[in-house]
């Protein structure tokens, strides 16, 4: 390989890099810490997170005193109450992020966080199970703010020190999946059904106070030409190969941890031996146990990528969560099967951010604060068709079957980082 051919390839990168933040110091954007913009961002995400999330522990239980006194039918309402809003999130996202390249995050974010705060609130007064997945879908039409504060993240933070702040951005979504539930059940528990929604309305309310008061008022450089097509946008960045499979593996991992989801309480009461009484039990302090070893995953990227590159991290991540599919499978108890998980969601850690960061670096400098956008709709619908397919897989084969065909997709995609991203580059700069 010829030394122009190394120094085109290897330093000329960094120096563009370099030069673009130079440029965006000179514009305003380093005049506040961008660390504390980061913490910010987490602390939003965790108290959005649990405001979306938190109410899946106690649905069900809210539908029946709507009036619906039928289990079949309380059953299909709770469906319909829960996936609707990963489901809006997953479509109005690169909307949402378009609208924050255009207008800048803040006032985006304000708009999103007062929509939400005034329809989670309206939650805790609805009379019929209509309206409460009316205003569900509205949850899910507003809900698109992660895309936008994976924007701010690659806008703000110095090339060198993306790793930790995706992985402390995911970590702090992780954080809100697990407390959020446990919040919502605990509220409900002790001051009934309707007053989390109120709890959570709050919530929103910090979050936007947060964003009015602390945000700086970003704009990104470069914005999306408006006669480009969301469309166009979403066909120019998954031509990208690195981009298609790491966009792939995001989609993988969101149907890995929500596909599981609802067969697991199922598998527990029928194959393992436990008490009945504690099934509900059981599965939250293994859920808990697979978040809190993700979160902290998540926090030591940062680290971990100085002594070995991303690619080879999300290599053996993804292998590793395949792994421990298979291992939930095959342990004959309980205690066991939620080690297993743990491990499994501890690997699962180190896979969205590092494939985010990159995502990342795999397009134009000038696109990457849209890139997540134009992107999320893909990968989101992961969180929707993840308990979709994984019943189907139960009830046409068996709940095994389930642990088997995720851990394949993951080994599947293990090898498709290990082609593309390892040996191929090696391959080449050999020649």
């Amino acid at each position: 390989m010829s030394i122009y051919s190394i120094v085109m390839c290897k330093y000329i990168p960094s120096l563009c890099v370099n030069i673009y933040h130079r440029q965006r110091e000179k514009e305003g954007y380093m005049d506040f810490s961008w660390k504390r913009l980061i913490y910010l961002m987490c602390a939003i995400q965790i108290g959005a997170g649990i405001t979306i999330i938190g109410v899946l522990s106690f649905i069900p239980l809210y539908l029946v005193e709507l009036g619906l006194t039928d289990q079949g039918e309380a059953a299909m309402w709770a469906g319909l109450v829960s996936g609707v809003t990963p489901c809006m999130v997953a479509l109005s996202a690169p909307f949402w992020s378009r609208k924050a390249n255009e207008l800048g995050p803040r006032k985006v974010m304000m708009f999103i966080f007062i929509t939400l705060m005034l329809a989670v609130g309206a939650c805790s007064f609805a009379q019929t199970p209509t309206q409460l997945l009316v205003l569900r879908t509205l949850q899910g039409l507003v809900g698109g703010f992660v895309p936008i504060g994976l924007g701010i993240i690659v806008l703000v933070t110095p090339e060198d020190k993306v790793p930790w702040a995706m992985g402390l951005y995911q970590a702090s979504m992780v954080m809100g999946l697990v407390f959020g539930p446990l919040m919502g059940g605990i509220t409900a528990d002790l001051f009934g059904y309707r007053a989390p929604f109120l709890l959570f309305s709050a919530l929103s309310g910090l979050c936007l106070l947060g964003v009015y008061k602390c945000m700086p008022n970003l704009q990104h450089t470069h914005k999306v030409d408006a006669s480009e097509s969301q469309w166009s946008l979403i066909k120019s960045f998954m031509s990208i190969p690195t981009v298609r499979l790491l966009v792939f593996i995001l989609f993988l991992c969101n149907f890995g941890i929500t596909g599981i989801g609802p067969i697991l309480p199922l598998y527990i009461k029928h194959y393992m031996s436990v008490n009945d009484d504690f099934v509900a039990t059981i599965v939250g302090i293994i859920i808990f146990g697979a978040g809190v070893f993700s979160a902290l995953a998540s926090i030591s990227i940062g680290k971990l990528s100085r002594f070995m590159p991303m690619p080879r991290i999300l290599c053996v991540s993804t292998c590793g969560v395949g792994g421990f599919f298979i291992l939930q499978y095959l342990m004959p108890d309980v205690w066991g099967l939620g080690v297993s998980r743990a491990l499994a969601g501890f690997f699962m850690g180190f896979v969205t951010p590092i494939a985010n960061t990159l995502i990342s670096k795999a397009v134009p400098i000038e696109r990457r604060s849209i890139v997540f956008g134009a992107v999320s709709s893909v990968v989101m619908m992961g969180n929707v068709l993840g308990p979709v397919i994984s019943g189907m897989i139960a009830r046409a084969i068996s709940y095994g079957a389930v642990f088997w065909s995720t851990a394949a997709i993951f080994f599947i995609a293990a090898l498709g980082v290990y082609w593309y991203l390892i040996y191929k580059p090696v391959l080449k700069y050999n020649r």
